[in-house]
C-alpha cells in the first residue's frame, strides 16, 4: 500500500506540472518587455536605421537642389582708354548673365531629382523593414526560448519526483539498482536538457538586449550579469493565417522597399537620359547691365549692354555623355527586373514554408497531441491497476515532452515563416503586421 501511494503521488504530481501555468512562484516577477516597447527602443537607440534616414532625407535634398535653376552671375569690370592729349576714356559695365535651360530639359532635371528623392527614402524604409524582421525574430527567439525553458523545467521536476519515488522503492527493495541507474541516468539527461535551455535562454535575451542596446555592444558582447531579464509579454498562439500567393505577388510587386527603389532609379536615369540629350544642344545665356562712360571735357552718360551668349559644339557633342547615361538606364532597368524575381522568390519560399508549417502544426494538434493524451489517460489506468512499472511512466514523460517541444518548435517556424512572409510584402514599423507580440492575429482580410 505504501508503494501504491507513492507511485499515486508521483503520477498526480506529474499531471499537475504539465497542466501548471507557466510561474515561477517564490521568485521575483521579472521584468517584461512588449513587443511595443522594443519597437520604440530599436527606433531611438539602433545606429543603422538612424543612418539609413538621415542618407535617405540628405540624398534626396541634394537631388532636389542640384536640380533647381542655375544661378545667374554678376560680373563687374572696367575699361580705359588713354586718349590722344590729356585725359583717359573711362568705361564701366555691371552685367548679370543667366544660363538658359530648355523647357523639356529643366523637367526632366526636377523629375529626376524627384525620383532620386523617391528612391532614397524608400531604401530608408527597405532597412527599417528588414531591422524590424530582425526585431521580430529575436523577440519570437525569447519567446520560444523562454516557452522551452518552462517545458524543461516541468518535467525535469517531474523526473526529479520520479527518482525520488525510486530511491524509496530501492529502500523498500522493491526496485533494482540497475532500474534505479536507469532513472539517474534519465534524471541527468533532463538536467542536461534544462541547462541547456537556460543557456539558450540566456543567448536569446542577450541577442536581443544587443540590438536594443548597441551602444553597450560596441564594447563587446555584454555581461551575463549586465543584461537585465527580459520576460516578452508575446504567446505561442497559433492561428492559421491563409494566404493567396497571387495576392501576395501583386502586393509586394507594389509595396516591396527595394522594388519601389529600383523603380524610381529606373525612372530618374530616364529623366537624365532626356536631360543628356538636350546636351547636344548648344547651352545658351543671355546677360544684360548697365554701363557708364566718362570722357575728358563731357559729362558722364549712362548706356545699357545685353548679349546672347551661344555654345558652339565643335568638338564636343555630347554624344559619349548620352551613349554612357543610357547604358545607366539599362542597368537600372536589368537590376530592377533581376529585384522582381529575387521578390518573387521571397514571396514563394515564405508561402510554401508557411503552408508546410501550418499542415504540420494541425497535424500535430490532431494526432501528436491527441495521442499523447490518450498515452496519459491510459497510463494513470493501467498504473492504478499495477500492470505498468514507474519506467513505463516514465515513458509517458518523455512522450508528453517531446510533444510539447514539437508544437513549440513547428509554431515558432510558422511564425518565422510568416515574417519572411510580411518582410517579402514590405511590411515595416509604421505598418500594421498580422503578428502581434508573437501571436498570431489575422487582421488583413485581403490576406486570407
Amino acid at each position: 500500500m505504501r508503494v501504491d501511494g507513492i507511485r499515486w503521488t508521483g503520477f498526480f504530481l506529474l499531471i499537475a506540472l504539465w497542466a501548471a501555468p507557466p510561474l515561477v512562484h517564490g521568485q521575483p516577477v521579472p521584468d517584461t518587455l512588449s513587443f511595443d516597447r522594443a519597437r520604440a527602443l530599436l527606433e531611438a537607440h539602433n545606429p543603422h536605421l538612424r543612418a539609413a534616414q538621415a542618407q535617405g532625407e540628405a540624398t534626396g535634398q541634394a537631388a532636389r537642389a542640384g536640380a533647381l535653376f542655375p544661378n545667374p552671375t554678376v560680373s563687374v569690370s572696367e575699361e580705359r582708354t588713354n586718349l590722344e592729349g590729356d585725359g583717359v576714356d573711362d568705361q564701366w559695365y555691371l552685367s548679370v548673365t543667366q544660363p538658359l535651360r530648355y523647357p523639356g530639359e529643366q523637367r526632366a532635371r526636377s523629375e529626376a531629382a524627384t525620383a532620386v528623392a523617391r528612391a532614397a527614402q524608400a531604401r530608408a524604409e527597405e532597412t527599417a523593414a528588414s531591422l524590424y524582421r530582425t526585431l521580430r525574430r529575436r523577440y519570437l527567439d525569447v519567446v520560444v526560448a523562454d516557452r522551452r525553458h518552462q517545458i524543461h523545467r516541468r518535467f525535469a521536476e517531474a523526473i526529479r519526483e520520479a527518482a525520488r519515488a525510486a530511491r524509496v522503492r530501492v529502500q523498500e527493495g522493491d526496485l533494482g539498482t540497475f532500474r534505479q541507474a536507469r532513472i539517474q541516468t534519465a534524471q541527468a539527461q533532463y538536467e542536461d536538457g534544462l541547462a541547456e535551455a537556460t543557456r539558450a535562454l540566456r543567448t536569446a535575451r542577450t541577442d536581443l538586449y544587443a540590438l536594443l542596446h548597441p551602444d553597450d555592444a560596441q564594447q563587446g558582447p555584454p555581461d551575463a550579469a549586465a543584461v537585465p531579464t527580459i520576460h516578452p509579454t508575446g504567446t505561442l498562439q497559433y492561428r492559421p493565417v491563409r494566404v493567396s500567393q497571387d495576392v501576395a505577388l501583386q502586393r509586394a510587386l507594389q509595396q516591396r522597399g527595394q522594388l519601389r527603389a529600383a523603380r524610381a532609379r529606373l525612372q530618374a536615369q530616364r529623366e537624365r537620359l532626356t536631360t543628356a540629350r538636350y546636351g547636344r544642344w548648344p547651352d545658351v545665356s543671355v546677360s544684360a547691365g548697365p554701363k557708364t562712360q566718362n570722357v575728358p571735357g563731357s559729362e558722364t552718360t549712362f548706356g545699357f549692354t545685353a548679349a546672347l551668349n551661344v555654345e558652339l559644339p565643335l568638338w564636343n557633342g555630347g554624344q559619349t555623355h548620352v551613349d554612357a547615361t543610357r547604358n545607366r538606364r539599362n542597368e537600372a532597368q536589368a537590376r530592377l527586373e533581376a529585384a522582381r524575381r529575387r521578390v518573387r522568390t521571397e514571396v514563394r519560399t515564405a508561402l510554401e514554408d508557411l503552408r508546410s508549417y501550418r499542415s504540420r502544426i494541425e497535424t500535430v494538434s490532431q494526432k501528436v497531441l491527441a495521442d499523447t493524451d490518450s498515452l496519459l489517460q491510459n497510463a494513470e489506468y493501467v498504473y492504478r491497476e499495477g500492470d505498468i512499472t514507474l519506467f513505463e511512466l516514465l515513458d509517458a514523460i518523455e512522450s508528453a515532452r517531446a510533444a510539447a517541444l514539437l508544437k513549440t518548435r513547428l509554431t515558432a517556424g510558422y511564425l518565422r515563416a510568416l515574417y519572411d512572409l510580411e518582410y517579402a510584402l514590405g511590411v515595416g514599423p509604421a505598418d500594421a503586421p498580422v503578428v502581434v507580440d508573437g501571436a498570431l492575429d489575422p487582421r488583413d482580410p485581403e490576406l486570407n
